[in-house]
């Protein structure tokens, strides 16, 4: 079971949900490659690495002790999740790349990017309370 199996889908349908599960092409079992692991794992390291930067790296500055400049960071990291699970997903839509059953469009694959991108957001706000106790400059940010 992944991480997204666990969590709620916001909107993106049940053939999509099959193939980023790993169905094979030939639509009889499964290839071992579920981008639903890979993007877990995506998102949970750049929310990591994007929130140990703010608060113990190049942010971690007086200059930058304002809601908007870690609103900023949070939404880069859901950025560049919500891309990177775009262009994954994207890349099985050419007919011969996936189980021919399954019927899947582009707006399915904006759905998913957008629901990791929600997932990271909400993600990078949890580790902020876990890691904003030590920082220097940014202790008091975001409440």
């Amino acid at each position: 079971m992944s991480f997204f199996d666990s969590l709620i889908r916001l909107g993106y349908s049940s053939d999509l949900h099959q193939q980023l599960k790993g169905l094979a092409p030939d639509c009889s079992g499964t290839t071992g490659n579920a981008l639903y692991q890979l993007t877990g794992i995506v998102l949970l390291g750049v929310s990591l690495a994007v929130m140990l930067n703010y608060y113990y790296g190049l942010f971690n500055n007086p200059r930058f002790t304002h809601r908007r400049v870690w609103l900023v960071n949070i939404l880069m990291a859901g950025s560049m999740v919500g891309l990177f699970a775009y262009v994954n997903t994207a890349r099985f839509l050419p007919l011969e790349k996936h189980c021919e059953e399954l019927h899947f469009t582009a707006l399915d694959c904006g759905l998913f990017a957008f629901t990791a991108m929600i997932y990271t957001v909400i993600v990078c706000m949890l580790l902020s309370v876990f890691l904003k106790w030590r920082s220097v400059a940014n202790k008091k940010i975001p409440f």
